[in-house]
């Protein structure tokens, strides 16, 4: 085949420039206009470089990663794939590069509910990684981190917990012990924790880190506030309804402040007040807020995202207190077929909406349908189960 004409210094400063604004974009959330940006570049890219040059792949890797950010996890899982085996031809198996791409490819399996195969990844790349770079190289440790996060995916809560706290310890040796990596490790360590019904370490944990954030990264901070958003479950979780809702109702003010109104992470916050003011029997309220949330993560995520379903499930749930098991059928129904599309019939999330569904049936007296669906849950559950799911 000919050679490419070299394409001018100009017009590849351009497209690096257009790249960074990209990242610059996923960095402030805006995730779907990155993708935008990144698909454009890839695209000029691999016309004028090839679709196998390092540039063309970053571009196809930085797509891949908007797409996982944006709720279409099997698109990322293929785009990440494309990605993975075009390096391995170019660069080689153990560069850094394929490293890279792989671990995000188990990233994106564990949201798509697979983490036995997530962890086959991550426990090659963490091979690799520590064949080529030592155990205590921060991309190892970044690793041995996601492994960790994904052990208790797969319900080994005590390995997880372990090894979250070796991460974090060999971080704080490595970085420092107010580096972001050793916070979010121990943020990790603090989730760990409340898995195993540890809530009070976890609250305590989760204090700590978001002292340690503000005083590293100021009050406004996203992984500040992430981690206030934290103690707010873990305060529900001990019962402290009370507590949780003006935590809650305060953390939704500090993120309207600094991120915006629609930002997804202010509505995560306002999704925790809708939690707690159902867990206070503040029904009518509760329902009336995650009404709107669900509207505005609907405009501004998409009606089949991951947090537009969990709040409309909340919005099914506030129904079927209110003793109103018609219209929350409905809802049920509408969470349970938007996550069979998107995730498959067998997902979890998928099989926990049917058994909402069942619930409600239940409810409404119609005993037959409701047996009949727990039936086909069962089954799934026992079919996903047997396959290694």
């Amino acid at each position: 085949p000919e050679e490419r004409p070299a394409p001018s210094p100009e017009v590849l400063t351009a497209l690096a420039g257009r790249h960074n604004a990209g990242l610059s974009l996923g960095r402030l959330g805006r995730w779907a206009e990155a993708g935008e940006v990144h698909r454009a570049v890839a695209a000029e890219r691999e016309h004028l470089l090839g679709p196998d040059h390092p540039d063309t792949l970053a571009s196809r890797y930085e797509v891949a990663f908007a797409l996982s950010r944006t709720g279409r996890a099997p698109d990322a899982l293929r785009a990440y794939k494309h990605v993975t085996e075009a390096r391995i031809r170019t660069l080689g198996a153990d560069h850094p590069d394929t490293l890279a791409a792989r671990q995000e490819m188990a990233y994106v399996l564990g949201q798509l509910g697979r983490p036995f195969d997530a962890h086959r990844v991550y426990t090659s790349v963490l091979t690799a990684r520590e064949r080529t770079m030592g155990p205590d190289h921060p991309d190892t440790l970044r690793c041995r981190h996601n492994l960790a996060f994904n052990l208790s995916r797969l319900g080994r809560l005590e390995d997880s917990y372990r090894m979250a706290r070796e991460v974090a310890a060999a971080r704080a040796r490595v970085l420092g012990p107010d580096h972001p990596d050793t916070l979010v490790t121990r943020y990790e360590v603090a989730y760990a924790l409340g898995q195993l019904g540890r809530w009070t370490e976890a609250l305590e944990t989760y204090r700590e880190v978001a002292e340690a954030r503000g005083r590293a990264l100021g009050p406004d901070h996203p992984d500040t506030l992430a981690a206030r958003h934290e103690i707010g479950i873990s305060l529900g979780r001990l019962g402290r309804s009370a507590e949780a809702l003006d935590l809650y109702t305060a953390l939704v003010s500090d993120r309207t402040r600094a991120q915006g109104p629609a930002h997804p992470e202010t509505l995560r916050a306002r999704h925790g007040r809708c939690v707690n003011l159902g867990r206070l029997g503040r029904w009518e309220e509760a329902l009336a807020e995650s009404r709107e949330v669900s509207a505005v993560r609907e405009r501004v995520l998409g009606p089949d995202h991951p947090d537009t379903l969990v709040s409309r499930r909340e919005v099914a749930v506030g129904l079927g207190w209110l003793g109103r098991w018609p219209d929350a059928l409905t809802e049920y129904r509408r969470v349970a077929a938007a996550r069979e599309r998107v995730l498959g019939p067998d997902h979890p999330d998928t099989l926990a909406s049917r058994n909402d569904e069942a619930h409600c049936l239940q409810q409404l007296g119609r005993s037959d349908e409701a047996v009949a669906l727990y039936r086909r849950v069962a089954a799934l559950r026992g079919q996903r189960a047997s396959a290694g799911g």
